[in-house]
């Protein structure tokens, strides 16, 4: 079964807006930071929001503000205002590498902190006052972690560690601050480098990593490798892609928590150029430049669009690309010199229509925030939400039948009932003679919006 939410609209005007491609909404600084590599690196996310409303009004976001601290920031309109606070991820005062996601609204983040040289892997929620929770036990220096939660708040990290005398990946399940799950050792091979791993969630609750990997023995050394767990089992190793000569780096799987198949990015040089490789998903393909193209990333949203970002050299300075997609079509990549200023820009991250990056070219540098937009957009205007009406909706998501309540219905809502597709068109229009309304549907499976006069507009999913 697939991964459905429901998301309360809560603007009293709704109407349909294609936000343009390098058009943003907005975008703002989240704060300052010492490091050029603030949001490196993409194998796991920097920012994320909390699903609960449409679009959604907090976001998280962590990143590296020294070569040995964290800061956490927060938002709750959306990134236009954002506080942000050092955080002590580890048991050991220092931290590396952090990554984030999200759970009943409340954020968990990884990162590595070191002692005696070694580094150990740490799982903290930023509002909890309760010491960190270590993840890793190794003899060895495990750093890069990646995180990803699921519905049942079981916690999959992933990270690489040297303990065998060679780079492997790793994987725990944690509980937090209960337990620790066996770590496994995904990749398990004596002389080969498995480097970068990348954890997500595709088909509704498979747990899915790729990383890089260098084999010196064999015809093609240079591979992004797969598993995936799924009813309790690991997958054997598969092979997403080759190369003879030329390394494959820094693979980033696809924001999607289960609403999609596997889909993710890479860095390419097949073509004899430093490219971005999109795998599956919606931007499935090479993104070819004339300059050197790196860390690529893609959140997909709900099968329909997608957002794809990556750092690239092309006119001789640090600039970012970005794509948005838009079913059935895509748009052409534009520069983010072009909207956001002058200054070099690295390591882009992003989920769903949010990315991160980090700007400047001398210290102190910025970790700098966009909202790039839905395909819906949704807008306020300045009258008092008090009248406005609200609906209440029975199942959802539903199959056939739907039951329709909206509260504070009067007859001065003469629009009736508006049911919207994902792409903004005009389905249905139901007249309004009750505050209870029992509605059989004929339209297909997917994500509708139901609106009613200056209501807060409501996202239903229907079933096959």
């Amino acid at each position: 079964m697939k991964k459905f939410y429901v998301f309360l609209l809560v603007f009293p005007l709704f109407f349909i807006q294609v936000v343009p491609c390098g058009a943003p909404l907005y975008f703002t600084e989240i704060g300052p930071t010492n490091v050029n590599y603030a949001t490196a690196y993409s194998n796991g996310y920097k920012i994320v929001p909390v699903l609960q409303t449409f679009p959604e009004d907090t976001l998280f976001a962590v990143y590296s503000y020294t070569a040995d601290t964290v800061n956490f920031a927060y938002s709750y309109d959306r990134g236009q205002n954002w506080n942000t606070n050092s955080f002590s991820a580890t048991l050991w005062g220092n931290s590396h590498c952090p990554s984030l996601d999200v759970y009943n609204s409340l954020p968990y983040v990884v990162s590595e902190g070191d002692s005696g040289g070694q580094g150990e892997i740490f799982l903290k929620c930023p509002f909890d006052y309760r010491i960190p929770q270590r993840v890793s036990f190794t003899p060895g220096h495990s750093t890069l972690p990646a995180v990803v939660i699921d519905d049942s708040f079981n916690t999959h990290i992933v990270w690489q560690d040297n303990s065998n005398g060679s780079w492997e990946v790793y994987y725990c399940c944690a509980h937090y601050d209960t337990s620790v799950s066996t770590v496994v050792n995904l990749s398990d091979n004596v002389d080969i480098s498995d480097i970068y791993p990348s954890i997500s969630i595709y088909n509704g609750d498979e747990i899915h990593v790729v990383w890089e990997r260098y084999d010196p023995s064999c015809y093609s050394p240079y591979s992004i490798v797969h598993r995936y767990f799924s009813g309790g089992n690991w997958s054997v190793e598969d092979t997403l892609a080759g190369s003879i000569y030329i390394p494959l780096h820094h693979p980033s799987l696809d924001f999607c928590h289960g609403e999609w198949d596997i889909s993710g990015a890479w860095e390419d040089s097949s073509a004899g150029n430093l490219d971005v490789y999109f795998y599956q998903g919606n931007l499935s393909g090479f993104e070819p430049t004339s300059g050197q193209s790196r860390y690529p990333v893609v959140s997909t949203m709900w099968t329909v669009w997608a957002y794809a970002y990556w750092e690239d050299n092309s006119d001789g300075y640090g600039d970012i690309y970005g794509i948005m997609y838009y079913n059935p079509g895509r748009e052409n990549y534009y520069k983010f010199r072009d909207v956001y200023g002058d200054e070099d820009m690295h390591h882009p991250n992003v989920t769903n229509c949010y990315v991160v990056w980090t700007q400047g070219n001398t210290a102190p540098y910025k970790v700098m925030f966009a909202c790039e937009g839905y395909p819906i957009g949704i807008t306020e205007n300045q009258e008092s939400k008090i009248n406005s009406i609200k609906l209440q909706v029975t199942p959802n998501p539903f199959r056939n039948k739907i039951n329709i309540m909206c509260s504070g219905f009067s007859e001065k809502h003469k629009t009736g009932l508006e049911i919207f597709d994902i792409s903004g068109r005009l389905i249905s229009s139901v007249p309004l003679t009750t505050n209870n309304l029992s509605l059989t549907t004929d339209f297909n499976p997917g994500v509708y919006f139901l609106k009613v006069d200056k209501c807060e507009p409501m996202k239903v999913v229907k079933l096959r």
